[in-house]
Protein backbone atom coordinates (compact mmCIF):
# COMPACT_ATOMS: atom_id res chain seq x y z
CA UNK A 1 0.00 0.00 0.00
CA UNK A 2 1.55 3.37 -0.93
CA UNK A 3 -0.39 5.03 2.14
CA UNK A 4 -1.16 3.54 5.82
CA UNK A 5 -4.09 3.59 6.94
CA UNK A 6 -5.10 5.81 9.47
CA UNK A 7 -5.90 4.84 12.63
CA UNK A 8 -9.60 5.59 13.81
CA UNK A 9 -10.56 7.26 17.08
CA UNK A 10 -12.60 4.52 18.33
CA UNK A 11 -9.03 2.01 18.11
CA UNK A 12 -7.35 4.40 20.14
CA UNK A 13 -6.96 3.99 23.89
CA UNK A 14 -5.79 4.97 26.96
CA UNK A 15 -2.24 4.67 28.55
CA UNK A 16 -2.55 4.11 32.04
CA UNK A 17 -1.18 5.83 34.66
CA UNK A 18 1.17 5.49 36.98
CA UNK A 19 -1.27 6.17 39.82
CA UNK A 20 -3.61 3.70 38.47
CA UNK A 21 -3.83 1.54 41.63
CA UNK A 22 -5.54 -1.69 40.42
CA UNK A 23 -3.09 -1.61 37.31
CA UNK A 24 -0.16 -1.20 39.02
CA UNK A 25 -0.77 -3.52 41.68
CA UNK A 26 -1.68 -6.24 38.41
CA UNK A 27 1.82 -5.56 37.47
CA UNK A 28 3.50 -6.07 40.05
CA UNK A 29 1.76 -9.36 41.28
CA UNK A 30 2.96 -10.51 37.76
CA UNK A 31 6.35 -9.27 38.05
CA UNK A 32 6.97 -11.08 41.25
CA UNK A 33 5.52 -14.27 39.92
CA UNK A 34 8.20 -14.14 37.16
CA UNK A 35 5.38 -13.95 34.69
CA UNK A 36 4.23 -13.44 30.81
CA UNK A 37 1.08 -12.50 29.66
CA UNK A 38 -0.56 -11.83 26.57
CA UNK A 39 -1.31 -8.52 27.08
CA UNK A 40 2.25 -7.59 27.17
CA UNK A 41 3.31 -9.85 24.62
CA UNK A 42 1.19 -8.88 21.73
CA UNK A 43 0.47 -5.05 23.07
CA UNK A 44 -3.21 -5.83 23.90
CA UNK A 45 -4.82 -2.47 23.12
CA UNK A 46 -7.32 -3.84 26.19
CA UNK A 47 -4.43 -3.95 28.55
CA UNK A 48 -5.07 -0.67 30.94
CA UNK A 49 -8.94 -1.82 30.91
CA UNK A 50 -8.17 -5.31 32.08
CA UNK A 51 -5.41 -4.39 34.43
CA UNK A 52 -7.43 -1.92 35.90
CA UNK A 53 -10.25 -4.72 36.45
CA UNK A 54 -7.29 -6.56 38.34
CA UNK A 55 -7.60 -9.34 35.33
CA UNK A 56 -4.81 -10.56 33.12
CA UNK A 57 -4.52 -13.24 30.35
CA UNK A 58 -1.11 -15.41 31.67
CA UNK A 59 1.52 -16.39 28.97
CA UNK A 60 2.87 -19.72 29.69
CA UNK A 61 5.71 -21.70 28.00
CA UNK A 62 8.20 -18.74 27.71
CA UNK A 63 7.95 -15.63 26.08
CA UNK A 64 8.57 -16.74 22.59
CA UNK A 65 7.25 -18.50 19.80
CA UNK A 66 8.19 -20.56 17.28
CA UNK A 67 6.19 -20.14 14.48
CA UNK A 68 6.24 -16.78 12.29
CA UNK A 69 2.43 -15.19 11.96
CA UNK A 70 2.72 -12.26 10.18
CA UNK A 71 0.25 -10.61 12.41
CA UNK A 72 1.61 -11.08 15.76
CA UNK A 73 3.68 -9.21 18.17
CA UNK A 74 5.26 -12.30 20.40
CA UNK A 75 8.24 -12.58 19.96
CA UNK A 76 9.83 -15.15 17.34
CA UNK A 77 13.36 -16.63 18.01
CA UNK A 78 14.56 -19.98 19.56
CA UNK A 79 12.88 -20.50 22.57
CA UNK A 80 15.15 -21.02 25.91
CA UNK A 81 14.45 -23.55 28.53
CA UNK A 82 10.73 -24.23 30.51
CA UNK A 83 10.67 -22.77 34.46
CA UNK A 84 9.37 -25.59 35.91
CA UNK A 85 7.70 -23.13 38.55
CA UNK A 86 5.53 -21.48 36.28
CA UNK A 87 2.64 -23.78 36.90
CA UNK A 88 2.49 -22.62 40.32
CA UNK A 89 3.40 -18.73 39.95
CA UNK A 90 0.51 -18.32 37.84
CA UNK A 91 -1.80 -20.62 40.45
CA UNK A 92 -0.34 -18.19 42.70
CA UNK A 93 -0.67 -15.02 40.77
CA UNK A 94 -4.54 -15.98 40.11
CA UNK A 95 -5.21 -16.63 43.61
CA UNK A 96 -3.67 -13.13 44.70
CA UNK A 97 -5.66 -11.27 42.07
CA UNK A 98 -8.61 -12.95 43.73
CA UNK A 99 -9.57 -14.07 40.24
CA UNK A 100 -13.48 -15.92 39.82
CA UNK A 101 -12.17 -16.48 35.60
CA UNK A 102 -8.69 -17.26 34.74
CA UNK A 103 -7.70 -17.51 30.94
CA UNK A 104 -4.10 -19.08 30.48
CA UNK A 105 -2.63 -19.32 26.93
CA UNK A 106 0.76 -19.56 25.53
CA UNK A 107 3.42 -19.07 22.79
CA UNK A 108 3.22 -22.12 20.25
CA UNK A 109 6.33 -24.58 20.96
CA UNK A 110 6.91 -26.88 18.13
CA UNK A 111 10.45 -28.21 19.44
CA UNK A 112 8.52 -29.90 22.25
CA UNK A 113 8.25 -33.00 20.02
CA UNK A 114 9.33 -35.49 23.19
CA UNK A 115 6.11 -37.47 24.88
CA UNK A 116 3.52 -35.86 22.09
CA UNK A 117 3.99 -32.40 24.56
CA UNK A 118 3.86 -29.51 21.84
CA UNK A 119 3.66 -27.58 25.73
CA UNK A 120 0.05 -29.23 26.58
CA UNK A 121 2.52 -30.99 29.78
CA UNK A 122 2.77 -27.59 31.15
CA UNK A 123 -1.44 -26.65 30.39
CA UNK A 124 -2.36 -30.13 31.74
CA UNK A 125 0.39 -28.78 35.53
CA UNK A 126 -1.12 -25.25 35.45
CA UNK A 127 -4.76 -26.35 35.65
CA UNK A 128 -3.98 -28.57 38.41
CA UNK A 129 -1.84 -25.78 40.52
CA UNK A 130 -4.74 -23.40 39.54
CA UNK A 131 -7.41 -25.58 41.19
CA UNK A 132 -5.07 -26.40 43.91
CA UNK A 133 -4.82 -22.88 45.06
CA UNK A 134 -8.20 -22.37 44.41
CA UNK A 135 -10.90 -25.02 43.09
CA UNK A 136 -13.66 -21.88 42.51
CA UNK A 137 -11.69 -20.70 39.17
CA UNK A 138 -13.17 -21.30 36.35
CA UNK A 139 -10.63 -21.56 33.40
CA UNK A 140 -10.34 -20.81 30.29
CA UNK A 141 -7.35 -22.25 27.88
CA UNK A 142 -6.57 -20.52 24.78
CA UNK A 143 -4.16 -23.12 23.13
CA UNK A 144 -1.61 -23.68 19.65
CA UNK A 145 -2.83 -26.08 17.55
CA UNK A 146 -0.82 -29.16 19.10
CA UNK A 147 0.11 -29.82 15.54
CA UNK A 148 -3.32 -31.69 15.70
CA UNK A 149 -1.87 -34.08 18.05
CA UNK A 150 -4.69 -35.99 20.17
CA UNK A 151 -2.59 -37.22 22.65
CA UNK A 152 -1.20 -33.98 23.41
CA UNK A 153 -5.17 -32.20 22.76
CA UNK A 154 -6.00 -35.10 25.52
CA UNK A 155 -4.15 -33.34 28.35
CA UNK A 156 -5.33 -30.51 28.39
CA UNK A 157 -9.26 -31.96 27.76
CA UNK A 158 -8.95 -34.55 30.47
CA UNK A 159 -8.23 -31.32 32.83
CA UNK A 160 -11.89 -30.18 31.88
CA UNK A 161 -11.11 -26.43 31.53
CA UNK A 162 -14.42 -24.45 31.72
CA UNK A 163 -14.01 -23.12 27.76
CA UNK A 164 -11.26 -24.56 25.14
CA UNK A 165 -10.34 -21.94 23.00
CA UNK A 166 -7.98 -22.04 19.68
CA UNK A 167 -7.82 -19.17 16.88
CA UNK A 168 -8.81 -19.47 13.74
CA UNK A 169 -7.35 -15.57 13.32
CA UNK A 170 -8.42 -15.36 9.58
CA UNK A 171 -10.09 -16.93 6.76
CA UNK A 172 -8.34 -19.35 4.56
CA UNK A 173 -7.12 -18.04 1.72
CA UNK A 174 -4.81 -15.67 3.90
CA UNK A 175 -3.33 -18.35 6.09
CA UNK A 176 0.08 -18.79 3.55
CA UNK A 177 0.35 -14.44 3.98
CA UNK A 178 -0.59 -14.10 7.52
CA UNK A 179 -0.29 -17.49 9.24
CA UNK A 180 2.83 -19.73 7.13
CA UNK A 181 3.18 -22.31 9.46
CA UNK A 182 -0.39 -22.93 10.51
CA UNK A 183 -3.21 -24.85 8.83
CA UNK A 184 -6.76 -23.19 8.30
CA UNK A 185 -8.37 -26.80 8.39
CA UNK A 186 -5.95 -28.36 11.64
CA UNK A 187 -7.85 -25.39 13.40
CA UNK A 188 -10.84 -26.60 12.39
CA UNK A 189 -10.23 -30.06 13.36
CA UNK A 190 -8.49 -28.95 16.90
CA UNK A 191 -11.95 -27.72 17.40
CA UNK A 192 -14.17 -30.03 16.03
CA UNK A 193 -12.07 -33.24 18.52
CA UNK A 194 -12.85 -30.95 21.48
CA UNK A 195 -16.23 -30.50 20.79
CA UNK A 196 -16.94 -34.26 20.21
CA UNK A 197 -15.24 -34.58 23.83
CA UNK A 198 -17.90 -32.05 25.35
CA UNK A 199 -16.41 -28.98 25.72
CA UNK A 200 -17.65 -25.65 25.20
CA UNK A 201 -15.24 -24.40 22.32
CA UNK A 202 -14.42 -21.17 21.05
CA UNK A 203 -12.07 -19.45 18.43
CA UNK A 204 -11.71 -15.75 17.50
CA UNK A 205 -10.70 -14.15 14.16
CA UNK A 206 -9.20 -10.49 13.04
CA UNK A 207 -10.77 -8.21 9.90
CA UNK A 208 -8.56 -6.05 8.10
CA UNK A 209 -5.98 -8.17 6.68
CA UNK A 210 -7.76 -8.28 3.02
CA UNK A 211 -10.29 -10.82 3.78
CA UNK A 212 -13.54 -10.40 1.42
CA UNK A 213 -17.24 -10.53 2.95
CA UNK A 214 -17.84 -13.77 1.18
CA UNK A 215 -14.69 -15.38 3.03
CA UNK A 216 -15.75 -13.77 6.40
CA UNK A 217 -19.26 -15.99 6.08
CA UNK A 218 -17.63 -18.79 4.67
CA UNK A 219 -15.55 -19.32 7.65
CA UNK A 220 -18.55 -18.46 10.09
CA UNK A 221 -20.07 -21.39 8.22
CA UNK A 222 -17.24 -23.59 8.84
CA UNK A 223 -17.12 -22.92 12.67
CA UNK A 224 -20.99 -23.11 13.03
CA UNK A 225 -20.32 -26.62 10.86
CA UNK A 226 -18.41 -28.09 13.75
CA UNK A 227 -20.56 -27.24 16.78
CA UNK A 228 -18.54 -24.04 17.71
CA UNK A 229 -19.53 -22.04 20.84
CA UNK A 230 -18.37 -18.56 20.96
CA UNK A 231 -16.32 -16.36 18.36
CA UNK A 232 -14.61 -13.22 18.74
CA UNK A 233 -14.35 -10.52 16.21
CA UNK A 234 -12.35 -7.66 15.87
CA UNK A 235 -10.24 -5.30 14.37
CA UNK A 236 -6.39 -6.03 13.08
CA UNK A 237 -3.84 -3.33 14.08
CA UNK A 238 -0.47 -3.55 12.93
CA UNK A 239 1.65 -3.70 15.77
CA UNK A 240 5.01 -2.79 14.21
CA UNK A 241 6.33 -1.13 10.31
CA UNK A 242 7.15 -5.31 10.14
CA UNK A 243 4.37 -6.35 10.42
CA UNK A 244 1.28 -6.95 7.66
CA UNK A 245 -0.43 -3.45 6.64
CA UNK A 246 -3.67 -3.36 7.73
CA UNK A 247 -5.63 -3.27 4.51
CA UNK A 248 -9.16 -2.09 5.79
CA UNK A 249 -10.42 -0.67 9.07
CA UNK A 250 -14.28 -1.80 9.50
CA UNK A 251 -16.65 0.58 10.68
CA UNK A 252 -18.73 0.20 13.76
CA UNK A 253 -21.80 -0.33 11.15
CA UNK A 254 -19.77 -3.04 9.66
CA UNK A 255 -19.42 -4.95 12.68
CA UNK A 256 -22.95 -5.15 13.98
CA UNK A 257 -23.72 -6.22 10.11
CA UNK A 258 -21.34 -9.07 10.76
CA UNK A 259 -22.78 -9.27 14.12
CA UNK A 260 -25.85 -9.54 12.96
CA UNK A 261 -25.00 -11.93 10.72
CA UNK A 262 -23.62 -14.28 12.84
CA UNK A 263 -26.77 -14.24 15.39
CA UNK A 264 -29.13 -14.57 12.61
CA UNK A 265 -27.36 -17.49 10.81
CA UNK A 266 -25.45 -19.69 12.91
CA UNK A 267 -26.09 -20.83 16.72
CA UNK A 268 -22.85 -19.35 17.76
CA UNK A 269 -22.36 -16.35 20.56
CA UNK A 270 -20.76 -13.91 18.91
CA UNK A 271 -18.34 -11.37 20.72
CA UNK A 272 -17.44 -8.48 17.92
CA UNK A 273 -16.36 -5.34 18.14
CA UNK A 274 -13.35 -3.18 16.58
CA UNK A 275 -11.08 -4.01 20.04
CA UNK A 276 -12.67 -7.42 21.19
CA UNK A 277 -10.20 -10.28 21.36
CA UNK A 278 -9.19 -13.45 22.57
CA UNK A 279 -9.89 -12.77 25.95
CA UNK A 280 -12.42 -10.50 25.89
CA UNK A 281 -15.69 -10.12 28.36
CA UNK A 282 -14.36 -13.76 28.61
CA UNK A 283 -16.07 -14.50 32.20
CA UNK A 284 -19.65 -12.83 30.29
CA UNK A 285 -19.66 -14.60 27.25
CA UNK A 286 -19.11 -18.39 29.72
CA UNK A 287 -21.87 -17.22 31.82
CA UNK A 288 -23.96 -16.56 28.42
CA UNK A 289 -23.55 -19.93 27.27
CA UNK A 290 -23.81 -21.40 30.49
CA UNK A 291 -27.21 -19.48 30.69
CA UNK A 292 -28.22 -21.18 27.51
Amino acid sequence: MADRLRLPEYLKTKIASLDNKEFQAVKKIITKNNLHTVCDGARCPNKCECYSSRTATFLILGDTCTRNCAFCNISQKTPLGLDENEPFNVARAANELNLKYCVITSVTRDDLKENNDYGSIYYEKTMQEVRKLNSEIKIEVLIPDFKGNHIALDRVINQKPDVFNHNIETVKRLYPIARAMADYDCTLEVLKYAKSKGMITKSGFMLGLGETMDEIKELVFDLDKIGLDIVTVGQYIQPSKKHLEVEKYYTLDEYKAIEDFIKNNTKILPIVAPLARSSYKAYESYLKIIEK
